[in-house]
């Protein structure tokens, strides 16, 4: 085996004791010796080989009762001497120690000798990185309380001891075997700021685990939702991106249909939710009172993600940052951002929560483009005359089987009737749902669709291209009795 000597020899005299633990010594204790060390590298194996020498200073023989060598087996191994040896006086000899020591990172490797009683003596010498040392392998896996780590010694690497912090006090020793399947350790984690720590015992701190919450383990799901803001009678939608952020949060959402509307609410625990970003892209998070809402990624739920729902007497509800007590807002009648910085309730705080897919949706009237409308808050007939969605302007769809539907005014809760058996213009005022009240939704070639009431077996038109209420009272689908209603 060729050496390389990429560490020059040590050879310095140790007075009492050089990076020695020393106590204090007794009337009867031996005079320091003289060591003197050095190494060498076999890049080929990664293994150091040191030796010291150790020379008695007086004539008076003393004999060896500790003998240690750090790092510890089987890292090093330590031949030459052992406890029981005799130092012999100077002018007879020296006694040589020899460790091989496998390298794995920079590392202090010292010899620590006692000669009678409890007084030690030692040296070390620092050892850089030898060759190309095989090292462990090892992962870190989070589940939802739970940090695993799993720890492996590849083929043509040596026995290893590997030791963490937090211990498992549980479980015996790690020591991995070259070649051999990966061990595991299993720690109980709450606190991802927490670290999981490893280290080569005498060696130092090999790798570092931290507790990663799991995406499906943030907390339970409580279902999909959308919010529809009082501020516009729009959804709230993931707006555009604004440069250097997250994207943010608006009320320009016009349809249920639409998947940007759908937002997952996880339990965040003690009474609170977190909102998580339509395609997964985050929580929605409180920056501060001046800053828009955003979509920020999480490993957990901060409290800059939480959010508590009140309930509203009108049935509506709003939701405060826990993070700063305050309500969140659809800025300037949903003109606006989506910010957490009220104090108090107001239009812009409200929000109606439905399930996914379930909320009202405007409907509009291919002739002009212009949206249906619950005419003087539902106390006129239904009119295709309004450019901008509101209070007025939603309506539910309820599927009633059969392709049959029914339409029911979100401001006044009440049904779409075929007024007078279809004789009189459309009107949202019946409380329960009858012939009627009821229509076959038909969905024509070029994507839009027509009503045809059920009570008389005619078609929903958008009376003179419009300009006057919606009634039941043609026999074929033209450009009036066109609709597009699929939000």
């Amino acid at each position: 085996m060729r050496l390389s000597r990429g560490i020059a020899v040590l050879a310095a005299t140790l007075v009492a004791a050089v990076g020695a633990v020393v106590v204090a010594p007794s009337a009867s204790a031996a005079e320091a010796p003289t060591i003197t060390v050095s190494s060498v590298c076999d890049e080929a194996t990664a293994t150091h080989t040191v030796t010291w020498t150790i020379v008695n200073k007086a004539e008076t023989p003393a004999t060896l009762t500790g003998v240690s060598v750090s790092p510890p087996a089987p890292i090093s191994s330590l031949s030459g001497i052992a406890v029981g040896d005799t130092l012999p006086p100077a002018s007879q000899g020296s006694l040589t120690a020899t460790a091989t020591v496998h390298s794995y990172k920079s590392t202090n490797t010292s010899l620590r000798l006692n000669l009678g009683g409890s007084f030690a003596y030692g040296r070390s010498i620092v050892l850089p990185v030898c060759g190309e040392p095989v090292m462990p392998t090892m992962t870190f896996t989070s589940s939802c309380e739970h940090l695993t780590f799993s720890v492996a010694m590849p083929a043509g690497g040596y026995t290893l001891p590997i030791e963490t912090s937090p211990k498992d006090a549980t479980q015996p020793p790690l020591v991995v075997e070259p070649g051999a399947p990966a061990q595991t350790r299993t720690f109980p984690w709450s606190d991802p700021d927490q670290l999981l720590m490893v280290f080569i015992p005498g060696v130092g701190h090999i790798a570092t685990g931290w507790w990663t919450l799991p995406f499906r383990c943030v907390t339970p799901s409580l279902g999909k939702f959308q919010l529809l803001a009082h501020a516009n009678y729009n959804y709230l939608v993931p707006g555009p991106p604004k440069p250097g952020s997250e994207s943010n949060i608006q009320a320009i959402g016009t349809g249920p249909a639409d998947p940007q509307s759908q937002f997952e609410f996880l339990d965040a625990g003690g009474g609170d939710i977190a909102i998580m970003h339509p395609r997964g892209h985050g929580l929605l998070t409180f920056m501060q009172d001046t800053l828009h809402l955003q979509w920020q990624p999480f490993e957990y739920v901060r409290d800059s993600q939480k959010f508590r729902i009140v309930a509203n007497a009108d049935g509506s509800i709003s939701l405060r940052a826990k993070a700063n007590g305050k309500f969140v807002t659809a800025e300037r009648a949903g003109a606006g951002m989506v910010y957490a910085n009220r104090t108090a309730i107001g239009q812009w705080e409200k929000f109606t929560r439905y399930a996914a897919g379930k909320g009202p949706r405007p409907i509009y009237a291919l002739v002009n483009n212009l949206l249906v409308t619950a005419e003087s808050a539902g106390r006129k007939p239904l009119i295709a005359n309004r450019g901008i969605v509101g209070h007025w302007e939603l309506f539910f769809v309820e599927d009633l089987g059969n392709g049959n539907i029914a339409l029911k005014s979100l401001v006044t809760g009440k049904y779409v009737c075929a007024e007078s058996a279809g004789k009189k213009p459309l009107v949202a005022n019946r409380a329960a749902v009858g012939p009627w009240e009821t229509f076959k939704l038909i969905e024509n070639a070029d994507g839009s669709q027509s009503l045809r009431a059920k009570v008389n077996g005619r078609y929903v038109t958008a009376e003179s291209a419009g300009n006057k209420p919606l009634i039941a009272n043609r026999t074929a689908i033209g450009p009036w009795e066109k609709f597009w209603m699929k939000g």
